[in-house]
């Protein structure tokens, strides 16, 4: 139990120690970098030097560059990611398991948050397209400004191919009796042509390995992609000084109804 917010689930406890010990050497002075407990977090570690990160990557006005979109990651990971990726049952590795999901989220953050630096960039290639559609409250005009669906098409299939090739046993080819494997490049075409046509096959349906690649690809469909670009019309209200609508708020997702 926390005396101050009630009781807390296990992965909260451990990721706010997490936090606080990764706090003291300076992990979230990073811009890259966003606490899911920023509220937790002590004060700066005065046993190590300041670090100094470039001013120009992402900009002040208006509180933009210090948007957190983490309190939804964190319900979205809890509620409706892990439910997609893990077996019913208990399997008593409870300490493994968050450690597990800690280094998950904390990635998932970091990727998601990037936004801010693409949205940035792309502030910075139309300033005025952006200026005239956020003082209009145009939240959809940004949005549809900012998506770019062939990228998008790019990312889905790299993400699903990553994982239907990773997420499966590495092809061992047999021992063949006199023949140095290591040497002979006809067995390694023949492996390297095996491990493509069962990435190829992994890609058409649903498969038995470590992971399911359609799984993977629904993740960053339904997930990491529109909350990565809520984010970037998050900021870019920001950066163009006014607050984004509701719908664009840090606890909850834009496509959520």
């Amino acid at each position: 139990k926390d005396e101050n917010d009630g009781n807390l689930s296990f992965l909260e406890y451990m990721l706010i120690g997490t936090e606080v010990l990764h706090c003291g050497v300076r992990r979230y002075t990073s811009p890259e970098e966003h606490a899911f407990f920023p509220d937790r977090l002590p004060g700066a570690n005065k046993a190590l030097p300041t670090l100094d990160f470039p001013s120009d990557l992402l900009s002040s006005a208006g509180g933009a560059s210090s948007l957190n979109f983490n309190p939804i990651l964190l319900k979205k990971y809890t509620e409706s990611i892990i439910p997609m990726i893990a077996c019913d049952g208990d399997d008593e590795q409870h300490g493994s398991t968050v450690l597990a999901d800690i280094t998950v989220l904390q990635a998932l953050s970091r990727r998601v948050h990037y936004g801010k630096f693409v949205a940035e960039s792309k502030y910075l290639s139309d300033p005025e397209g952006y200026q005239k559609l956020v003082e209009a409250g145009d939240a959809d005009g940004v949005m549809k400004l900012l998506t770019n669906s062939v990228v998008e098409a790019k990312v889905l299939r790299r993400a699903r191919m990553k994982a239907a090739t990773y997420g499966r046993e590495p092809l061992i080819l047999p021992e063949i009796e006199g023949v140095d494997q290591s040497e002979n490049t006809s067995l390694v075409a023949a492996a390297a042509a095996s491990a493509v046509v069962a990435t190829i096959e992994a890609m058409k349906a649903h498969t038995e390995g470590k992971v399911d690649p359609a799984v993977i690809e629904a993740l960053y469909k339904d997930f990491i992609i529109p909350l990565t670009k809520d984010i970037e019309v998050a900021y870019l209200f920001k950066r163009c000084g006014k607050d984004p609508p509701p719908q664009y708020a840090p606890d909850r997702m834009s496509i959520d109804l």
